[in-house]
């Protein structure tokens, strides 16, 4: 069964590689959700929302969930996408203004919109692992293979890729001693990696293959926290200027990146940018963020303080 739902994916990957060209000229594909938008359904069905958005995020299927408390086996199969509402609408809408102010291309705020993307709920829809939880406070990972989140992310190259300017943000909760991985940039199926973004060692890092040699190039914050077995809120973010890591934003500062060591590329890549991967790295149990991430932002160019201040606070919305 997994293997035939690993042929489906690829099969789905395929055809998004189409939007590929709409990404970067004229001409464009129509795109529709193959979820419907869980914050479409009733709040008194909290609980049954996240349990629905987890089930339909899965990428082989299209589902219509049930506005009733069921569990995430009985959503209903559809052989047709939702169809865009007028209460989708109000929930992109809701996330308009700032996606638009600081340059979105992915914006997620878990306890609120679910897996789908607010930015664009068209595209980047998340799945779930079976170990990961989603409720009000976010998605909770632990340490665990099958604890991780998930997107198809064809041509991410055009947009996060050594000669680019982006960012990204990350609002989560874990204790301040752990080796937890908030972003990677992968294969869907494989091990292979283009880059990643993690917590470590009193030091948030970023680690991004190099195209013009066969090395990958590791920056890092520097000592900006207390390394601590102790629970703490983290809102961090790092800026990515053409060819290397500028600064790294950690609790309201910014802090200039530091060159940690260029290396050999290993097991990096230029051209693994099919997935997204958030929570987790290559599903390894020890690099699991450990912890609940409310939070996840990416944008297409160079973010300041006080605009990851603005994310920061945006996020904590509920």
């Amino acid at each position: 069964m997994e293997l035939k739902r690993q042929l489906l994916f690829c099969c789905i990957s395929l055809l998004q590689l189409l939007h590929c060209r709409s990404e970067h000229s004229s001409i464009g594909f129509a795109t529709v959700a193959l979820c419907p938008d869980i914050s479409a359904l009733p709040s008194r069905h909290a609980k049954s929302k996240m349990l629905c958005g987890t089930a339909c995020s899965a990428p082989t299927w299209t589902a219509t969930c049930s506005t009733s408390p069921v569990r995430p086996d009985s959503a209903t199969l559809a052989t047709r996408p939702a169809r865009d509402s007028d209460l989708r609408q109000r929930v992109r809408a809701s996330a308009e203004p700032i996606a638009e102010q600081l340059s979105l291309k992915m914006l997620y705020r878990f306890g609120t919109h679910g897996l789908e993307n607010a930015a664009d709920p068209s595209k980047y829809r998340l799945w779930s692992g079976s170990a990961t939880t989603i409720d009000a406070q976010g998605a909770h990972f632990v340490e665990d293979s099958n604890s991780f989140l998930m997107a198809a992310t064809p041509c991410f190259e055009g947009f996060f890729n050594v000669g680019h300017k982006f960012s990204i943000f990350v609002r989560a909760k874990h204790p301040m001693n752990i080796d937890g991985t908030y972003m990677t940039m992968r294969e869907c199926v494989g091990n292979k990696v283009s880059q990643d973004f993690y917590t470590y060692d009193r030091n948030f890092w970023h680690d991004m293959y190099w195209p013009p040699q066969p090395k990958y190039v590791l920056t890092k914050s520097g000592n900006v926290f207390t390394r601590s077995s102790s629970v703490a809120l983290v809102s961090s973010g790092m800026t990515y200027d053409t060819n290397g890591a500028a600064h790294y934003f950690f609790n309201g500062s910014m802090h200039p990146a530091m060159m940690a060591s260029p290396d050999s590329s290993g097991t990096l890549t230029n051209s693994r940018f099919q997935c997204i991967e958030l929570g987790g790295y290559l599903k390894t149990p020890r690099y699991s963020v450990r912890g609940s991430m409310s939070c996840f932002a990416m944008s297409t160019r160079l973010l300041t303080q006080a605009e990851f201040v603005q994310l920061d606070n945006w996020c904590k919305q509920v």
